[in-house]
């Protein structure tokens, strides 16, 4: 008996020195965003870390949302209303045929500074969090503030849930850009004119930042770009049997669709499972996700999806609204093979056997949780890697993707149609399923693991990359271009010049 006090003691110090203070840092801008969040910080709680998920609340429909299970939850409500405000304006953007240079400089840069701002004004109340003393923090640079936020905590090691770098000769830059990899000469161009533009956008954000910390935190606040290229890890929420293949730093580490397996054997609630298994033919799932839903779609996507479930009668489809939607009810009052659901268990629906289609904006927790679950899907992407994310869901055979700029009263039905039709969509989807079961390494294994290998190593030196130190002209081997290809001509000339005044 003694030796198993004994025992029980040395390992219960055993986990108490282990175990780091963590923070989740993540502002409430849609609920699947929050739920990833939530995700990462229960699995490290459950690893036995003290992990904290912190949530500054931008969208007041989620004030009562953490998603977290497990973990400590720590929220700051009454941090802005510009996020809300700033919400009714992305029916102007679903409705614009494209978004140009000049609309991204506005747009893209503006959104997120009124925001950052408020929080910054409202530092103070941040103080709980650098009392707190943690050991590391993890971020995600979908707002460009939240780096500078958590540079200012002084927490001394972080982690940043972000995508792979983006090689423009055959990766597709993230914004608005229906390319895959195999790209020809002219869709080349438009990929490196898109990539530029990324760079501005994000230069002119990070500026707008830096002068938003230079003003109220301190007047040699470090760039944003520095505070990014000096983390200690970045976690990629995709899954390297769906993403394009190309080469990163040792520092990326894919940990797409974390929690999968703890779905496998979840059962639908009996009034879910009853909705679902309507359908002569199967079900269809359509969701735009909580920042696009039906209702601030453009009446001409509304009504090509009416059309769609009008003459797929032998299909019954369930469309995801929001609470207080009555227009939608309005509009499908008398068609019968439709239901309206406010919030379902997604990956858990993924997996019931009626289930044909699933109908999306191809937000990547959704493409890589029904890639997982071997469903077919019909993408109509609305922002950022929403179009690359479609397009690879083309490119590797397991769907189809529409251009919102493109939709007529037909489209949704054709492409709808094709797909259900076709069984070489399910075919693909399904393979690319087995693949994703049978990794090697689980999501989980990689996050717990590597998290706890920065923190119990200084790996800023050993994973850096020495082209962060390189200017633009060394980066892209301009200055070399110069010298090997301009300067033979420049020679050239000059000597032909020589000798013509000599003669």
């Amino acid at each position: 008996m003694r030796s198993f006090l004994l025992l029980f003691c040395l390992t219960t110090v055993y986990f108490i020195v282990d175990a780091a203070k963590i923070l989740v840092y993540c502002p409430s801008i849609s609920k699947s965003h929050v739920l990833l969040c939530a995700k990462y910080a229960d699995l490290l709680h459950n690893a036995s870390h003290d992990t904290v998920l912190f949530i500054p609340s931008y969208s007041s429909l989620l004030n009562d949302y953490d998603g977290a299970k497990h973990a400590k939850v720590w929220r700051l409500h009454n941090v802005t209303d510009a996020y809300d405000k700033k919400f009714d304006s992305f029916a102007d953007v679903m409705e614009n045929s494209h978004i140009g240079f000049i609309d991204r400089m506005t747009y893209d840069v503006d959104f997120w500074m009124d925001m950052c701002e408020d929080v910054v004004k409202q530092f103070d109340r941040l103080q709980p969090l650098i009392d707190y003393q943690f050991d590391l923090a993890i971020f995600n640079d979908i707002d460009p503030c939240n780096p500078a936020i958590v540079r200012s905590l002084n927490i001394p090691k972080t982690a940043l849930l972000s995508r792979l770098p983006t090689l423009p000769s055959y990766v597709p830059s993230m914004e608005e850009n229906p390319n895959h990899d195999r790209m020809s000469f002219f869709e080349r161009m438009s990929n490196a004119y898109k990539y530029f533009q990324s760079i501005v956008v994000h230069y002119l954000q990070d500026r707008r930042v830096l002068h938003i910390f230079r003003k109220h935190i301190s007047p040699d606040f470090p760039s944003i770009t520095g505070i990014i290229r000096n983390v200690s890890l970045i976690m990629v929420n995709t899954d390297e049997i769906f993403d394009i293949s190309r080469s990163y730093s040792p520092k990326f580490v894919y940990v797409g669709m974390i929690g999968a397996e703890k779905h496998a054997n979840v059962t639908l609630s009996e009034d879910l499972d009853k909705i679902f298994s309507k359908g002569k033919l199967g079900s269809v799932f359509v969701s735009f996700g909580t920042v696009t839903p039906f209702r601030v779609l453009p009446k001409r996507i509304q009504s090509s999806i009416f059309n769609a479930i009008q003459k797929l009668p032998d299909y019954h489809f369930i469309l995801k609204t929001v609470p207080g939607d009555t227009t939608t009810a309005e509009m499908f009052a008398g068609v019968p093979n439709v239901d309206f659901v406010n919030w379902v268990p997604q990956n858990t629906i993924l997996k019931h056997e009626h289930l044909k289609l699933f109908v999306s904006h191809g937000g990547m927790n959704s493409v890589l949780e029904t890639m997982y679950n071997g469903v077919p899907m019909v993408i109509m992407p609305v922002f950022t890697d929403q179009f690359r994310n479609g397009k690879n869901v083309e490119r590797r055979g397991a769907g189809k993707m529409i251009l919102r700029q493109t939709v007529t009263t037909e489209t949704f039905y054709d492409v709808i149609h094709e797909v259900l039709k076709n069984n070489n969509y399910e075919t693909a989807a399904k393979r690319i399923s087995r693949m994703m079961k049978s990794r090697p390494f689980t999501p989980e294994e990689r996050v717990t693991k590597w998290v706890n290998f920065i923190l119990d190593h200084d790996t800023f030196d050993h994973f850096h990359l020495e082209s962060n130190n390189l200017s633009f002209f060394e980066h892209n081997h301009l200055d070399v271009f110069f010298v090997f290809i301009v300067l033979p001509f420049v020679t050239y000339f000059v000597f032909r010049r020589v000798l013509k005044s000599s003669s």
